[in-house]
């Protein structure tokens, strides 16, 4: 019985090749969405799920409670890890991790010198972390010598890109041309979706000799690099050490303990929690999930609308079959087991659409999640495997109870039509299912596209453009050589104005703290940002002052400028009141005076208001050099810049970027979701085309006669395109009505998660509507012109 069942379902697919091809592609579309969005949400729902214990480790972070609000920060205090460790028992281990923006690591092998930037990847560890955190090591254990300074472990990949070679133990690394590191262990490469894997662990002994500073030993000095791990007992919930932690505020934060509350944040919410810099919100991921449904959804859809349209077309077949004995069940399995073998065609097409799609995926999503061997892995397998199971249930189910339910006389006496098998209203209501789903993923992409346009021109404040920044070798005694440098750059006439800094004015630097202003007795309710930079810094941003001039940066006097948000807070009103009043940082606790007031910019991303911040100059704090340039021959320029960074830093690496990059990068998120659903939306309007080709291609075939009839009665082309094309439009302008209030509120939500956005007008939903309507024009046009132009004697004449 099964093999009869196979042999006529291949027959009956060769037969209708056409619309075979159509479903086959329709569906394998589908599914290669549904698959690329399973593998994205499996990378990130797994992240740090391999921990061992991973339900018993929690990150400390921390909520300033100010009379402005709630501040919430990921980082943490470093005596806090060794305190919690002493002083509550229900906690089992702890460890610390600092992250560190940029290092430099050189090499003297064989082949010669060597040096090497690394950007985020490089982290202070201790011997904690190293037994709370999961290390697959390639050659040995080295985790306990992270108790002793000035050793580092490192991954294959490293290893492989300093030494040509995995097999490293025992090699030095030189770190920041300054501090020789030994080699004790060398880990494999990252296997799985990690937030703390680095490729290098330097021991925290190491920083806590070269970088002998407070921060190691102030409950207060909090900084978002700095991260605190916990393992807790068995049997001791989170919100009990919480308890003892804020009991015991007095003792790590003395009179300012009210303002702290510490909270344990479980593993697994550290990745999606964006109160706490978490890389991506939960709610983003069920909206792909139901844009993988939709995909889906759109192409059974497809298929139901196609095998209905043609069941008047295979009426006599049914009615044969029943006359000849076939039962209801025997006919519903047929069609079943046709629709299954499309389905696993499809599967295997769709595996030919989604590998080429892998690399620029993982490019545009900046993760590792696409890759050929997931594929492969048990939850992918079972995924497909419910897909396919889903689409056999959403698109075979119905046309198999509908073509095994035909009556047998009328079958075979052809006087079954659309209506009697439910084809006309299901069809309509199918298709203005598909254009909902669609309109709404159009004007998702056209909105989330708007809003990063609206991120990476919005005016930040200051002039960003033209502005590059280099990353300088971490040196003493740099004084002297830094104005060399400077003073080489501004002989080359491209070169506009250079700036020593910590940072850019909009960058991730988090420090800040408490202000005291103009002698008074009280700190001020609210927290300032600081930015460091020499008294060029105002010039090379081109930040307008409101008023007075730029900071000095002679170390005989203490000078600050403040921007506008910072005099709000204050209740001033007139710029000028600000000039002269005195102020205490207690940042860095200097004191000092006020000398100019700059328009308020942005100091972190668009996502967050503007806050109140000083700049002033700290020069043991500077880590770059920012040069202003005419963009007119930027070549020139770098070239220029190149030859005298060689000079003055020779055998460092020269490392630049635009201030603009690193700004844009602060979007990634949104960048990564508009691309995400700016493909999975050219999916669902390619999957409606194919199924709109294929409902018109069976509609022209139908009323093949009609179109001679007319003809002969001088009908126009025109005339019979409209004939065909008012029904779509109509049901287009239904699907806008319903998918409008839907798209509305969604984009509404996403939106309602940033400080500065666009604003959402009724005519930009309806344009992404609309967008729609020219392809669904061109889709049916081809075939109904074609039809149309056709001589009406063959016309009349066919069968």
């Amino acid at each position: 019985m099964l093999q009869n069942y196979l042999t006529v379902a291949v027959r009956n697919l060769r037969v209708n090749a056409t619309y075979t091809l159509l479903n086959i592609l329709g569906l394998a579309l589908g599914m290669s969405g549904a698959t690329l969005i399973f593998l994205f949400l499996a990378h990130h729902l797994s992240t740090d799920r391999h921990q061992p214990d991973a339900s018993r480790l929690y990150r400390v972070v921390l909520d300033l409670h100010l009379d402005e609000g709630i501040v919430r920060e990921p980082g943490s205090a470093y005596p806090l890890s060794a305190a919690l460790g002493k002083d509550y028992a229900g906690v089992e281990k702890t460890g610390f991790l600092r992250r560190m923006p940029m290092v430099s690591f050189s090499t003297n092998t064989a082949a010669g010198p060597r040096r090497f930037m690394e950007k985020e990847n490089v982290a202070y560890a201790d011997y904690g972390y190293m037994q709370l955190f999961a290390l697959n090591w390639h050659s040995g254990n080295a985790a306990a010598t992270m108790q002793e300074p000035f050793t580092v472990v490192v991954s294959q990949k490293l290893a492989r890109k300093y030494f040509g070679t995995e097999d490293v133990t025992g090699q030095i690394l030189r770190l920041d041309n300054a501090h020789d590191l030994k080699i004790t262990g060398v880990i494999r490469d990252q296997q799985y979706p990690s937030d703390f894997f680095f490729d290098a662990y330097i021991s925290l002994p190491t920083i806590k000799t070269i970088e002998p500073t407070n921060w190691q030993t102030d409950f207060g000095w909090i900084s978002s690099r700095n991260f605190t791990f916990a393992r807790l007992a068995p049997d001791t919930q989170p919100q009990h050490i919480e308890k003892l932690i804020a009991k015991n505020g007095k003792k790590y934060y003395a009179d300012n303990a009210p303002y702290y509350r510490h909270h344990l944040q479980p593993l697994a919410d550290i990745h999606f929690n964006e109160n706490y810099d978490g890389k991506i919100r939960r709610s983003i991921l069920w909206i792909l999930a139901g844009v993988g449904f939709f995909l889906v959804l759109v192409a059974s859809i497809n298929f139901i609308n196609m095998a209905t349209a043609q069941a008047v077309k295979r009426s006599k077949e049914i009615g044969v079959r029943k006359a000849l004995g076939s039962s209801r069940q025997q006919l519903f399995w047929q069609f079943n087991i046709e629709t299954l073998l499309i389905t696993l065609l499809a599967a295997f097409g769709s595996i030919l659409f989604t590998i080429p799609l892998f690399t620029p995926l993982n490019n545009w999503t900046h993760t590792q999640a696409f890759q050929a061997g997931n594929l492969l892995q048990m939850e992918v397998l079972v995924f497909a495997l419910v897909t396919i199971l889903l689409i056999v249930l959403l698109a075979g189910f119905y046309p198999a109870v509908i073509l095994s339910g035909f009556n047998p006389v009328a079958a075979l006496k052809s006087k079954l039509i659309s209506r009697q098998v439910g084809g006309i209203g299901l069809r309509r209501s199918l298709v203005v299912v598909q254009l909902v789903i669609a309109q709404i993923m159009i004007t998702g992409t056209l909105v989330m596209m708007l809003q990063l346009d609206f991120f990476r021109n919005a005016d930040l404040g200051f002039d960003q453009k033209g502005v590059i920044r280099i990353t300088l070798p971490r040196q003493t005694g740099e004084t002297v050589n830094r104005q060399a440098f400077r003073n080489a750059l501004l002989q080359y006439p491209e070169v506009k104005s250079v700036t020593y800094q910590y940072d850019a004015p909009t960058s991730d630097m988090g420090f800040g703290g408490s202000v005291r202003f103009d002698n008074r007795i009280e700190w001020e309710k609210f927290v300032i940002k600081v930015r460091f930079g020499d008294a060029d810094y105002l010039k090379t941003y081109q930040m307008p002052l409101l008023a007075g001039r730029s900071f000095s940066d002679r170390d005989s006097v203490r000078e600050f400028v403040v921007n506008e948000e910072f005099m709000k807070k204050l209740g001033i009103r007139d710029a000028q009141q600000m000039i002269g009043r005195s102020m205490e940082d207690g940042t860095s606790g200097y004191k000092g005076r006020i000398v100019g007031v700059v328009k308020s910019f942005h100091l972190r991303s668009l996502h967050d208001a503007t806050e109140p911040c000083a700049i002033y100059a700290q020069p043991e704090q500077y880590r770059e050099v920012a040069i202003r340039l005419d963009l007119s021959s930027l070549t020139n320029s770098i070239s220029h810049i190149r030859k005298a960074w060689q000079t003055h830093y020779p055998g460092e690496v020269f490392n630049w970027e635009f201030i603009e990059e690193k700004i844009a990068s602060f979007y990634a998120r949104e960048e990564q979701l508009t691309n995400l659903i700016r493909l999975f939306a050219w999916v669902a309007i390619v999957i409606c085309c194919l199924g709109l080709y294929g409902m018109i291609s069976f509609m022209v075939t139908e009323k093949t006669k009609e179109i001679g009839i007319r003809k002969v009665l001088g009908a126009s082309v025109d005339s019979i395109l409209a004939l065909f094309g008012k029904e779509l439009l109509i049901l287009t302008g239904i699907a806008f009505l319903l998918s409008f209030p839907v798209a509305w509120t969604l984009m509404s939500m996403w939106l309602n998660h940033f400080a500065y956005r666009i604003d959402l007008h009724w005519w930009l939903i309806a344009a992404g509507s609309l967008l729609i309507v020219p392809i669904i024009i061109l889709t049916i046009g081809l075939k109904v012109m074609q039809a149309a132009r056709m001589n009406p004697v063959n016309s009349l004449a066919s069968d």
